[in-house]
């Protein structure tokens, strides 16, 4: 049985007299609370850098596999010739005029732990400098970079301390090289730690819902007034992009070790010889501790300043010069911000009564 074929034929546009369509030209009221973010955007997002690692491929190698090497998947650098391979994709900050960015350490260190050959910064006027790092540090994931230019733009970091949950919150970089993105959402919460999986001795994170994916490793997060507020490290996701759980290293953290990466190359971090575990509520309420938190010592290392200060397995630690904590993650963070030689005072409870006593913090060993 045939079927009968219809052409399908386009007819010319017919014009409909006096029908016509307006536009309104106005901006929007950009002063009217929520309306937009962008006047601020618009000052920090220059700040914002895209980083690409590459290695050098030798002219012989180049010779010996001529026309097998995808062109477009190459770099050529214009100031000395060598031909990069690139090796992967990040983002960073400039926070000092003179050149200094802020990346994640794993932006820009290849998998044997050794930092990759070469490290290109791209500002957003598409202007290139090769960086120098001045130093990594594993504890963290946080590096230092330094490319050589002045009066560049730089953002200016926020106390994280003063950080809530429900903040408005902006994250940008360059997610899976698709140019420079800029998301919002708030902090979801704070504090978050080794429970997340993220592998760094020293995790202290800012969550958020702000999307998150790879390539924006290193990228700010921004609060509402364009300040550095954290640095996107980490998602947490079963399909390797983003669900709404991000997470960022907190600004106070990242001055604290990037002034050190910036001026000695490492990172001197305390030490006193002793590990905790948390107490629970019901615990802590029969001593009257109430809701502050409160950490059993668990281990004490012998020979190490804890010892020498006389504290032992079973003590309950509750206060560190002073302060009560949450947890032992912010207890061991805040011994680690003293350096080598500084007295801390710690409050402790051994067997139903409240002591004190001063420890002189030892070198923490290097994190690689």
């Amino acid at each position: 049985m045939l079927r009968h074929l219809t052409a399908l034929v386009l007819l010319p546009a017919m014009a409909l007299a006096g029908v016509s369509f307006e536009t309104d030209v106005r901006p929007i009221n950009r002063t009217a609370p929520g309306a937009s973010y962008a006047d601020m955007l618009a000052r920090i997002m220059p700040a914002v850098v895209s980083i690409r690692t590459a290695e050098v491929i030798p002219q012989s190698v180049l010779n010996r596999y001529r026309g097998r090497i995808d062109p477009d998947k190459v770099l050529k650098d214009e100031k000395t010739g060598e031909t990069l391979m690139p090796t992967g994709l990040g983002s960073g900050t400039i926070v000092h005029p003179d050149g200094y960015v802020i990346t994640n350490r794993h932006v820009v260190v290849k998998q044997d732990r050794s930092v990759s050959e070469t490290v290109i910064v791209q500002l957003q006027d598409r202007r290139e400098f090769r960086a120098k790092v001045l130093g990594v540090d594993a504890g963290s994931d946080i590096a230092v970079l330094k490319i050589e230019g002045r009066n560049l733009p730089f953002a200016r970091f926020a106390d994280s301390e003063k950080a809530r949950v429900g903040d408005v919150v902006f994250a940008i970089g360059n997610p899976l090289d698709a140019g420079m993105t800029v998301t919002s959402g708030i902090v979801s919460a704070l504090g978050r730690s080794g429970k997340q999986g993220m592998g760094m001795a020293f995790e202290d994170f800012i969550q958020t819902d702000a999307a998150i994916n790879p390539g924006n490793s290193g990228g700010p997060l921004i609060d509402f007034e364009g300040r550095l507020l954290g640095m996107n490290t980490a998602i947490k996701s079963g399909t390797g992009g983003n669900i709404g759980l991000g997470y960022s290293i907190p600004a106070n953290l990242i001055v604290s070790v990037a002034t050190d990466l910036a001026n000695a190359g490492k990172v001197v971090r305390g030490l006193i010889g002793v590990q905790g575990e948390d107490l629970s509520l019901a615990e802590a309420t029969k001593l009257n501790l109430g809701k502050n938190g409160a950490v059993r010592v668990s281990l004490i290392s012998e020979g190490m300043p804890a010892a020498k200060a006389g504290l032992k397995v079973g003590d309950i630690i509750v206060a560190l010069d002073g302060k009560p904590f949450e947890n032992w993650n912010e207890l061991r963070l805040a011994i680690s911000r003293h350096k080598p030689g500084e007295v801390l005072t710690l409050n402790y409870i051994r067997d139903g009564r409240g002591s004190l006593t001063r420890v002189t913090v030892a070198e923490r060993a290097l994190d690689r």
